[in-house]
């Protein structure tokens, strides 16, 4: 009588050990009898994968002493493998001899990450004209500061003050202390930095005094103190650090224009069209200077320089009303004898500067100015003569409306 067969019979071998009539283990890749033999183990199309993972792999002879393809399959990780890999790719050790150690697990300072991402996000555009200044600040700026820290602290005091000043109230006070903490660290280095001025720390230079200029708007904002609240007083102040961003501009300018900033000094024309009204409102500040001319001594030169200053930026106004360019880019335009003038009250320099608040209204949406347009168009008409009061029409109507113009004039 036929001897029962012992082992479980089926049509999924190897072509091999069906060539030579013999049992196939069909452990995959390589069957056990193709690795003793060091054959090639091929096995047909229409075997059954599902069949090879179910069966479990039979243990390999003893007697077999080269190494297998099989043997390196049995060494190949097991599915939990990635997550101890890991490990190896951080201490440069696998499982089996890493050790532990006293280093402390870094920590990541996630208010700081929300600033910078806030600054990038959102907070840059406010300081942007177009495409490649927006570049400037989002990423170049941002770049140079990874170099330098008291440009990142600069960095993250206007974030957080635009957080202060944008978020719910409740949160102004956390928001505020933060930017208050950043900014003393960002103005140590611009006090240090701007008595040398090289090609190494024009780019942070530059940038901390923009920003320091658009922190003394905001900041104001926040002010307790009437004096420190938005006002042609705390315009002045505003002014006078706009001075320290020429100076540095001046003397960096020639780096600055050959670096990654050029595109900061080459304002262009936007293509937008000035309205009339604006163009007939600034042609009568020419006029009103000229008439002062003749009716006696009169510095007109200054005056040609600030009113030509603004005509020339106002077209960003209307390109970009949110973006600081007009603002500041004037502020930082105008010479010290127009802000002495300014400081004596002279009655042209306050016609001059309410017209220069219609430009600031324009941009009350931006969050560092808001009412800064309004505040100190109203201190001017304060200071200004009855007899001057018609040669700022424009600027009441804009900026305060009709009703204001019709009480006061």
């Amino acid at each position: 009588m036929p001897t029962r067969r012992t082992h479980r019979k089926s049509r999924h071998g190897c072509k091999a050990c069906k060539q030579r009539r013999v049992k196939c283990d069909e452990v995959r890749p390589v069957c056990s009898n193709c690795s003793q033999r060091d054959e090639t183990c091929e096995y047909v199309a229409e075997s059954s994968l599902i069949w090879a993972a179910d069966e479990p792999a039979r243990p390999r002879s003893r007697r077999r002493n080269k190494p297998s393809r099989e043997s390196t399959v049995d060494a190949s990780p097991s599915p939990n493998a990635p997550f101890w890999l890991l490990g190896g790719f951080a201490d440069g050790s696998t499982p089996s001899t890493s050790t532990a150690t006293s280093t402390a697990v870094p920590t990541v300072d996630l208010t700081q990450m929300r600033l910078l991402v806030n600054w990038q996000n959102e907070t840059c555009q406010f300081f942007s004209r177009d495409t490649d200044t927006r570049i400037v600040w989002q990423l170049h700026l941002v770049d140079e500061a990874l170099k330098s820290p008291s440009l990142m602290h600069g960095i993250l005091a206007v974030s957080a003050l635009h957080f202060a000043l944008s978020e719910a109230p409740s949160e102004q006070p956390f928001w505020l202390e933060l930017a208050t903490a950043h900014k003393g660290q960002a103005l140590h280095a611009l006090r240090e930095g701007i008595r040398q001025v090289t090609p190494e720390n024009s780019r942070t230079l530059m940038g901390l005094s923009a920003l320091v200029v658009a922190y003394a708007f905001g900041s104001a904002l926040t002010a307790v103190s009437e004096s420190e609240k938005p006002g042609l007083a705390a315009l002045n102040n505003v002014f006078v650090l706009c001075r320290g961003v020429q100076q540095i501009t001046s003397k960096a300018h020639s780096f600055l224009c050959t670096s990654n900033f050029a595109p900061l000094f080459t304002p262009g024309d936007p293509p937008v069209q000035i309205p009339d009204h604006v163009q007939r409102s600034l042609d009568h500040l020419d006029r009103l200077n000229t008439d002062c001319l003749h009716a006696g001594a009169h510095d007109a030169a200054t005056y040609t320089r600030v009113i030509s200053a603004l005509r020339g930026l106002s077209a960003h106004a209307f390109a970009q009303p949110n973006s600081m360019t007009l603002p500041a880019g004037w502020a930082i335009r105008v010479s010290p004898e127009y802000l002495e003038y300014l400081q004596a009250k002279a009655p042209l320099a306050l016609v001059v500067h309410a017209h220069y608040c219609v430009f600031l209204h324009m941009a009350r949406w931006n969050p560092f100015l808001q009412l800064w347009g309004r505040a100190v168009l109203e201190d001017v008409l304060q200071l200004l003569d009855p007899s001057w009061m018609v040669h700022v029409e424009w600027p009441i109507r804009e900026v305060l409306g009709e009703g204001y113009q019709s009480a006061a004039i």
